[in-house]
């Protein structure tokens, strides 16, 4: 399905409604409401839709953590497609992006790196054992060493900051990884000039990735509501991304 179909995403929000309760475990609950429009993000474009539907929110302190919304599925889509092997993430939140990894035939492990007892203790109130997924409850910085064919850090509570880099650099030389991404890498590389990321060695499925997501913006027409990051942003990110990948070359 296309991850920019607007039935595609309601079978999502409907499914997870479904198997997820409301709970609280120490400083976290699950809690649910139906946002209006205005409050409903797209990944890379600005929402015009409708979704009169209830979405699922992590609440830390009834401060948003994650919830799965239009964008959640979006952002997601391309990790989600790329995952194979033995996967690692970073990041449990209401276990979306694992689960869904899991439901792959070519994968084959899921390993998720969460710190937060309490958020894997809901995760475990809705969710039965999945012998393809295992949680450590750790700092992920702090892992043992690991090999992996897909690594995905979804920690960045939907912004874009130079952590990527600092966290790309410490997880590449902490495991080894075939392939690495973060969430909402598709919409940083989207957003840099065409002349800067010609000097970059820029990863193989980084470029894949980024090229089905916008062929797929492209023909759902979000296109024309398209909203690229801060280019000074990104420039500095990708000048930072540009000494350690160009190193690797």
């Amino acid at each position: 399905m296309k991850p920019y179909n607007k039935e595609y995403i309601l079978k999502i929000l409907k499914e997870y409604n479904n198997a997820i309760k409301d709970g609280n475990k120490g400083l976290y609950k699950i809690d649910r409401r139906i946002f209006k429009k205005k409050d409903i993000h797209g990944y890379m474009y600005k929402n015009i839709e409708e979704y009169n539907i209830e979405i699922v929110e992590l609440l830390k302190e009834d401060k948003c953590v994650m919830r799965i919304d239009p964008r959640e599925i979006e952002s997601s889509y391309e990790a989600i497609c790329y995952a194979r092997g033995k996967v690692g993430i970073v990041g449990l939140g209401l276990g979306y992006v694992a689960l869904e990894m899991a439901k792959k035939e070519n994968v084959s492990e899921v390993i998720v790196y969460e710190t937060s007892q309490d958020i894997i203790d809901l995760y475990m109130d809705n969710f039965k054992e999945n012998k393809k997924i295992k949680i450590i409850c750790t700092d992920a910085f702090k892992a043992d060493r690991e090999k992996f064919d897909f690594f995905y850090v979804d920690i960045y509570n939907y912004s874009l900051t130079l952590k990527v880099v600092k966290d790309y650099k410490k997880f590449m030389k902490l495991h080894e990884i075939e392939e690495y991404s973060f969430w909402g890498m598709e919409h940083f590389m989207l957003s840099c000039k065409y002349e800067d990321i010609l000097w970059v060695y820029v990863p193989e499925n980084w470029v894949g990735m980024c090229k089905d997501l916008y062929t797929e913006l492209q023909s759902s027409g979000y296109i024309k509501r398209y909203k690229p990051l801060n280019e000074n942003k990104v420039t500095k990110i990708l000048y930072e991304f540009k000494e350690i990948l160009n190193s690797d070359m």
